[in-house]
């Protein structure tokens, strides 16, 4: 699978500043199960997102509920 972020454009500043800021992260990690991690979360918060999204546009409006534990 060839996939290159450099194709998907984000039109906001704060967005683009927010995805560079994760973006470094991840190329400074060493560790893949943190990566795996990471990964799993993100794909995870989009579908759940996308789930939102469909709940709202059928009108029938979901409250995510997502639980970040912080381990620093």
């Amino acid at each position: 699978m060839s996939l290159n972020p450099e194709s998907i454009t984000i039109d906001s500043t704060s967005k683009l500043f927010e995805y560079e800021k994760i973006a470094r992260e991840v190329d400074n990690c060493d560790d893949t199960e943190v990566l795996q991690n990471m990964l799993k979360c993100y794909v995870k918060l989009y579908l759940k997102q996308q789930e939102t999204v469909s709940g709202f546009l059928k009108g029938v409006p979901t409250i995510p509920a997502v639980h970040i534990k912080d381990e620093s």
